[in-house]
């Protein structure tokens, strides 16, 4: 078997969908789909969810180990693994220790309700298990967004999920949607949103634009004109009102869609008026 069927087999989709900051290192695929699956705007899960027997997961770990034997990070893949009971996760944990002996750090996508479901104790025993990070999105701080949009959280729901990450010692990564409460909505989701980051220790913020993606019932709102969809440079404005409100400290903001064009980035709260500064200045350029 060649490199290339190796992989092949071990993936079940040729895109590979692994966050920013992951994005070097490889992935092991353990889970399809999303288990919540009902969120209005998204166009992320579309497979049915399912958890791969361990004997596919050997598979697919004992491949990959092959293939980057010395690789020391692992992202495990799937739109929320982390939904997995511990004594799974503590299972695939055990087969990469056994058949990828140098990974030393661990991390996956979550949900909130995923992390509110485990234990401190269940959670501090995966971060002693070198699972380190988890990447959560948070898309806003507003309870009317998130039911608006079905997300089956609130934002009390979110700041006890990452408060309980801080105890365990898990480092989180958050992502939030801006323009996700339209026009009318806008204010209040920085605000909120801000809030309810300002409760939080996030290692990063990644801050990305609303998409309407055709097949979505957002999608179906904006098109009958009940969803009022914001401009790039709306959502910028709505981005920096939010960036202005947060006081966190060792959080690496960015945001990677803004205007299409460009990417802002910087460590806070050392260079948030730098941040700022930079907003301040693609506005000029968008009007």
């Amino acid at each position: 078997m060649t490199r290339e069927e190796m992989y092949e087999s071990i993936y079940t989709h040729d895109t590979i969908y692994i966050p920013p900051h992951e994005e070097d290192y490889p992935g092991l695929e353990v889970t399809l789909g999303c288990s919540w699956h009902k969120c209005r705007f998204c166009d992320f899960a579309r497979d049915e969810f399912k958890i791969h027997p361990l004997e596919k997961i050997e598979y697919n770990v004992r491949t990959l180990g092959q293939l980057q034997p010395d690789t020391e990070r692992l992202f495990l893949l799937g739109e929320n693994p982390f939904v997995m009971d511990t004594d799974y996760l503590c299972k695939i944990i055990d087969l990469v220790e056994k058949y990828m002996p140098k990974v030393t750090r661990l991390s996956t996508y979550a949900r909130v309700d995923d992390i509110l479901r485990k234990s401190d104790e269940e959670l501090k025993l995966l971060r002693s298990r070198n699972l380190k990070a988890l990447h959560i999105g948070v898309e806003s701080g507003s309870d009317s967004i998130l039911a608006m949009h079905k997300k089956g959280i609130t934002a009390e729901q979110t700041v006890k999920a990452l408060q309980k990450l801080d105890k365990a010692g898990i480092d989180y990564y958050v992502t939030v949607v801006m323009g996700l409460g339209g026009r009318k909505l806008s204010k209040i989701h920085a605000l909120e949103t801000a809030a309810m980051l300002n409760q939080t220790n996030p290692v990063n913020i990644w801050c990305i634009k609303l998409i309407l993606w055709e097949n979505t019932p957002l999608y179906q709102d904006a098109q009958a004109g009940v969803f009022d969809m914001m401009t790039p440079a709306e959502m910028l404005v709505e981005e920096r009102l939010m960036l202005k409100n947060l006081d966190l400290k060792n959080c690496l903001f960015e945001d990677t869609t803004v205007l299409d064009s460009y990417t802002i980035q910087g460590n806070l709260p050392e260079q948030k008026e730098q941040l700022l500064g930079a907003i301040d200045y693609l506005l000029s350029t968008a009007k």
